[in-house]
């Protein structure tokens, strides 16, 4: 019994096994399904195709194909439906017929074209094909087959057909015939065109190549013969020859052939080749005609000291004679096509405006080489066959010498002979033309009068030679003052009429920058000269009415300005407006500022990222006694004026890195500070590192903590001096930052020579930055740019949440503005970067 019951255990044991063994495989089966699956259905949402399944009753029960099906089907329920009985699925009627048939009788089916627009209108094309799928038993399951979008095959079928039927068109209208030629034959097949052309009742079906050129006209045989090997063999891209043949009534007719091979074999040799030809009769001897007339033309042209032209309505050169290549240096071919305006200096006027033609117009035109000469031109309108204008026609001599002595003459009894500058004379003479447009356009001009403060020292320690230089080199600096031109009265004096001043306080301004420009040292024969000046100034109409009077109230009050103690200026007028009066004042209470100590700096912090404070920049108040802090807007462009600026900026150095020192000392981390630096400052060149070193060193700070900002406008008119300066600036371990960026000279080529580290983005930008397109855009390439050539990029002006997170967004990691703090005193400073050090600790 018991061995009974154990070889029933170890049966059980071994089907228990077994049936194990068998579920394993089974789930193994069935998971290598599953991925198998999962791969088709990768593949089938990958593949341009799309794939489908429908049942007995031929309703869809499967779709897979990702893109293509959607693109579609859209939103539309397919499921459960017929192709064609899908909303706004159109089949051809005669289509569906036949394939209902297929169906029927369970065939495959191939090609079945269906379409579909959408809510927009967008048609699209699909072709589907399928084959009958049965069942283990052989019953009939229904279908499964695969669909492809022919959207763009069919557009491109229809387009093609509509070419062709253009093309026919074309060549009809355009009295042109095609042609075909068989090379391995020799046999040419014509067009209809060939009737037209040749007066034949009906075009040939065939002909032999070589029976063709046998009627060219011998004249022309070997030209279209010769062209007509290079295309065949290859020489030439393509077969192209004007040539005439002989007509059904006897007669010659030019013909324009053209055409190209458009099979070759293995080897290369041509097999057919293709083209068309235009009937070009009456263009030929229309052109006959005109070359006669060309030819007399041109007899008549050559023997004249003039050149002839011609342009069309945009004022281009359409003709010139060849007389043209001896008076202006081009080639005609350099010149044909081109615009007379792109040969004309600027500002030159133009003749070509002129519809109703010109005589004698006298202007200047850049000859071959860069030099203008003058020309004197005359030109009559030409008409076209409508009467309508289309261009002008006419002829152009050389008079530059004739302008050359003209000019001559004119300088000898009009300019100073020394300076160049114009005389006396000539400014009575301008004066009296721009007060009289003063007078017309109730306006007020202003007249300086100047005159050297140590020229006669100058004589007598140099020579005359060297004085003689002094007044050259004043002439060329005044004349970069204004745009106005200075006159030279007579020795050392200068005469300036300035037009379309509004108030006393403009002439002011304009005396100041002149003062400033004549305080710089002058180089004459390698020695340093310094020159100064006083300027009187009396003003049209309140001082003169005429150029006499204004000159002698200008002397007057060039004298008082002497008396004064020189290097400064006086009106005629011992009142000026109260605006100007206000501005004297101020001017004078500035001067005062500095030595009673009403000038205070505040501290902007510097933010890294929306709350980090890595630093601050340096700004100057002046505490006034009556009108409160005034701003550095109220009070810096006045500095800038009366020569304060540098004083100004001296005291802010010196006071910005006196307290930055005591910082480094005392404050957690190592915050950097900002100091603005002043053109005068800078133009110091070698004192101003000097100096800066010097200050460095007194107050312990280390140079890395020193940020130094600088405007285009202080840097660019004597680049290369600055740039040496702060390249001896940067050896001290101090950085540089552009401020203002993009406001000042938009010249970018200064970039890749100064050594900066920053570029600072001026409040102007940032203002409208979170609703300004323009400003986004101008912020975005300004914060790349500082990003390609490895620079910080910093925004000023910043005021709300809205304007910091564009910044951010743009690549603007450093920034400042009342959104964070307002610039404070040095103790709130002190105390909110303290917060900020123990905020970020905690």
């Amino acid at each position: 019994m018991f061995d009974v019951v154990q070889l029933l255990l170890i049966t059980a044991a071994v089907v228990y096994l077994v049936m194990v063994l068998v579920s394993r495989r089974h789930i193994k089966k069935i998971l290598e399904l599953e991925r198998n699956e999962a791969r088709f259905r990768g593949l089938t949402e990958l593949s341009a195709d799309w794939f489908w399944e429908t049942d007995a009753e031929h309703r869809i029960t499967w779709l897979s194909g990702g893109g293509p099906v959607a693109l579609f089907f859209g939103g539309t329920k397919a499921y459960g439906r017929r192709f064609w009985e899908i909303p706004r699925v159109e089949v051809d009627p005669g289509a569906l017929g036949a394939h209902l048939e297929r169906l029927s009788g369970r065939l495959p089916f191939f090609d079945l074209e269906i379409a579909r627009a959408d809510e927009r209108g967008a048609r699209q094309i699909h072709i589907i094909s399928g084959q009958s799928r049965v069942g283990a038993d052989g019953a009939f399951l229904g279908y499964r087959g695969v669909g492809h979008d022919v959207t763009e095959q069919r557009l491109a079928e229809r387009r093609l057909l509509e070419a062709k039927g253009r093309l026919e068109l074309a060549l009809d209208g355009g009295n042109l015939a095609e042609w075909h030629f068989d090379a391995k034959s020799g046999e040419l097949f014509a067009g209809d065109g060939w009737v037209r052309f040749l007066g034949h009742e009906q075009s040939p079906a065939s002909t032999l190549g070589v029976e063709l050129f046998g009627r060219i006209h011998v004249d022309d045989q070997e030209h279209a013969s010769s062209a007509w090997q290079r295309a065949l063999k290859g020489e030439s891209p393509e077969y192209e020859a004007e040539f005439r043949i002989a007509t059904a009534n006897r007669g010659w007719k030019w013909l324009h052939a053209r055409g190209r091979v458009m099979e070759r074999d293995a080897t290369g040799r041509a097999l057919t080749m293709s083209g068309t030809v235009a009937d070009i009769d009456q263009k030929k001897r229309a052109e006959g005609t005109l070359a006669e007339r060309e030819r007399r033309f041109q007899d008549v042209a050559a023997t004249s000291q003039e050149y002839v032209w011609e342009t069309d309505t945009a004022g281009r050169f359409s003709y010139l004679s060849e007389r043209v290549e001896s008076l202006l240096g081009y080639p005609r071919g350099d010149l044909l096509g081109r615009r007379v305006a792109d040969f004309l200096p600027p500002g030159e006027p133009l003749f070509t405006e002129r519809e109703e033609g010109c005589r004698d117009f006298v202007h200047r035109f850049m000859a071959r080489g860069g030099a203008p000469i003058w020309q004197s031109v005359s030109a009559v309108p030409m008409k076209d066959a409508a009467g309508r204008f289309c261009g002008l026609r006419g002829t152009a001599a050389d008079v530059t010498a004739r302008k050359t002595a003209e000019a001559r003459i004119e300088h000898l009894s009009l300019r100073d002979a020394l300076t160049g500058l114009p005389n006396r004379a000539l400014a009575a003479e301008r004066a009296a033309q721009a007060i009289l447009g003063a007078a017309r356009g109730r306006s007020e001009l202003a007249l300086l009068a100047l005159d050297l403060d140590r020229f006669r020292l100058v004589n007598e320690a140099l020579g005359h030679q060297a004085g003689d230089a002094l007044l050259r080199a004043v002439a060329e600096r005044l004349q970069g003052v204004i745009r106005e031109e200075w006159a030279r009265s007579g020795g050392d004096e200068f005469v300036l009429l300035a037009p379309g001043l509004r108030t006393g306080e403009e002439a002011a301004a304009l005396a100041r920058r002149v003062l400033q420009v004549l305080a710089r040292p002058f180089t004459i024969d390698g020695d340093s000269v310094t020159a100064g000046a006083s300027i009187g100034i009396a003003l049209y109409p309140r001082d003169g009415r005429d150029f006499a009077e204004l000159a002698k109230n200008a002397e007057a009050a060039l004298q008082h300005a002497k008396e004064r103690g020189r290097g400064t200026f006086s009106f005629y007028t011992p009142q000026l407006s109260a605006r100007a009066s206000e501005r004297l004042r101020v001017e004078n209470e500035l001067r005062g500022a500095l030595a009673r100590g009403e000038l205070a700096l505040h501290w902007q912090p510097v933010v890294k990222g929306r709350s980090a404070v890595i630093g601050a920049e340096a700004l100057v108040r002046w505490r006034h006694p009556t009108r409160g802090l005034l701003l550095p807007e109220d009070f810096v462009p006045l500095a800038e004026e009366c020569g304060l600026i540098g004083a100004l900026g001296e005291w802010t150095l010196e006071r910005a890195l006196s307290q930055a020192g005591a910082w480094q000392r005392t404050l957690p981390g190592k915050p950097w500070f900002a100091v603005n630096v002043t053109a005068p400052e800078l133009a110091q060149g070698d004192a101003f590192v000097d100096r800066l070193r010097a200050a460095l060193e007194a107050n312990a700070l280390e140079g890395s903590r020193l940020e130094l900002e600088v405007t285009e406008r202080v840097l660019m008119p004597h680049i290369d001096e600055n740039l040496e300066t702060m390249r001896r600036i940067g050896e001290l371990g101090v950085r540089f930052a552009i401020d203002d960026f993009g406001t000042g000279y938009s010249s970018l080529a200064y970039l890749r020579r100064l050594p900066i580290d920053k570029l600072k983005i001026d409040r102007a930008f940032v203002r409208a930055i979170d609703t300004n397109p323009a400003d986004e855009a101008i912020v975005r390439a300004i914060a790349t740019l500082g990003s390609t050539l490895g620079l910080a990029v910093a925004a000023e002006g910043v005021e709300s949440k809205p304007q910091l997170e564009r910044l951010l967004g743009l690549g603007c990691e450093q920034w400042q503005g009342h959104h964070f703090s307002p610039p404070l005193a040095p103790v709130e400073f002190e105390a909110l970067l303290k917060r900020s050090s123990q905020g970020r600790a905690a």
